[in-house]
């Protein structure tokens, strides 16, 4: 018996009772819904493994869409499979974007269906297994490579770890500016206290002051912000580049006056943390284009790290591999011989445009599903179905899928693509290349 609770969400009662009939017939035990206001009900009081959802709900007060917005909220890992007898591209991306785990368009068969659900679950499973996983090795991740400009990396965290310096990372995305902050953390004299992670990029300019220094009210604490969470630590601000320009006289008082107030006080906070800051942008630059305060520059630019890209460092890749693969491969029955063989057939002349990261992601979704290339791998593709697309070869389709999902998400972030790169994981100028080929223009906001 396959202990396994899943919800099914739709308005008409012969497809809920299909669906529930061949779930129940492979020992899935099943739930149904009618509308959104039912299905809550019912995602507050049990707990499901697996999610089908309808994109249109009749006498409902959200539609499937809303209503997976809500469930993402209520809890993320939840795979939610959207179903649509009106499916089309727009659907497809939008379910995807908003965190679907697949799209499948009615008709489908039970068989799809089945192999759907089981899939879904099985990478759930992986996924909540690993990230307990990369908790427990959190603290234990390392700055790996043994290439001459690691080398050299390395060498200046020591010199400057023993010191209180303020220190500016440059770096790339995935390049591993959070490891050296970390390392300089862990072995500095304010190891001991907490390190502190902001990422400017991904913070709302409204509520960032809030979440720096924190929040009071009639002189009584509502909330402490990262200034006084990392006090006697480490304060590593992510694309400091990115604060806005009002934020960073606040941070450069800090720095003068070791002292911050609270929003809606007007006690000062004494704290003693030292700071470290990254950008994949000079600042430099930012302070001659009117972005970064010239006076704050010259506080933060006592010490500067430059991290080079793994495509300048693939000597290190193959211990990488072997890093990585004592992770993940844990619980797989893959050998780290089958991961090179992989990675060699696949990526071979990969320029690796979001170095580090990039190639631990792939490692990691080789555990999840095994070896797919670059140009077959459907699995991870958003796995519509749509007509418009079923006809096309897959790399066409996928060109589709990309032009659609980044014009959607630079619309979502008004044009900005340094907010645009952060939420999708992906450095900006790798962001402006694919932009460009896909041939989509937009009015910078950077």
């Amino acid at each position: 018996m396959i202990d396994k609770k899943i919800l099914i969400i739709d308005d008409e009662k012969d497809i809920r009772d299909s669906i529930s009939g061949i779930l129940n017939d492979e020992g899935y035990i099943s739930l149904t819904a009618m509308n959104s206001q039912e299905a809550l009900i019912k995602i507050h009081e049990y707990t499901f493994d697996v999610i089908v959802l309808d994109v249109w709900l009749n006498d409902s007060e959200l539609d499937g869409i809303q209503l997976l917005k809500e469930i993402k909220k209520i809890n993320s890992e939840i795979p939610v499979l959207i179903i649509s007898g009106h499916g089309n591209i727009e659907i497809a991306v939008d379910a995807i974007k908003n965190g679907a785990y697949e799209f499948i368009e009615k008709p489908f068969s039970s068989e799809r269906l089945l192999l759907t659900v089981k899939r879904s679950i099985e990478t759930s499973l992986f996924k909540i297994e690993n990230k307990s996983l990369k908790q427990k090795h959190l603290n234990d991740y390392k700055f790996i490579g043994n290439s001459n400009s690691i080398l050299k990396v390395k060498n200046l965290i020591d010199k400057v770890a023993q010191t209180s310096s303020r220190v500016i990372i440059y770096g790339d995305s995935g390049t591993g500016k959070d490891l050296v902050a970390k390392e300089i953390h862990k072995k500095s004299n304010y190891s001991n206290g907490n390190f502190i992670i902001v990422n400017s990029a991904l913070m709302e300019p409204d509520g960032i002051e809030e979440e720096l220094f924190g929040l009071a009210e009639n002189s009584k604490i509502i909330k402490e912000g990262f200034f006084e969470q990392a006090n006697n630590g480490t304060l590593f601000i992510d694309e400091i580049g990115n604060m806005p320009i009002q934020t960073q006289s606040k941070i450069l008082r800090v720095l003068t006056d070791s002292s911050f107030y609270r929003v809606g006080s007007n006690i000062p906070v004494n704290i003693n943390a030292r700071l470290l800051c990254s950008s994949t942008e000079n600042l430099s630059k930012l302070v001659e284009e009117g972005n970064f305060r010239m006076d704050l520059f010259h506080r933060l630019n006592v010490v500067t790290i430059n991290l080079p890209n793994l495509s300048d460092r693939t000597q290190d890749i193959d211990e990488l591999i072997e890093y990585f693969s004592e992770i993940y491969l844990t619980h797989t029955n893959s050998k780290i011989s089958d991961l090179r063989d992989y990675i060699k057939t696949n990526y071979v002349n990969y320029d690796w445009p979001g170095n580090v990261r990039e190639l631990r992601n792939i490692i990691e979704r080789f555990c999840i599903i095994g070896g797919k290339g670059p140009e077959n791998n459907d699995e991870l593709d958003s796995g519509f179905n749509s007509k418009n697309v079923i006809s096309m070869p897959l790399k066409n389709a996928r060109m589709i899928f990309e032009k659609n999902y980044l014009e959607s998400q630079i619309q979502r972030f008004n044009g900005n693509i340094s907010k645009t790169a952060s939420f999708i994981g992906m450095e900006r100028s790798a962001l402006h290349r694919k932009l460009k080929q896909l041939g989509i223009t937009i009015d910078n906001k950077e």
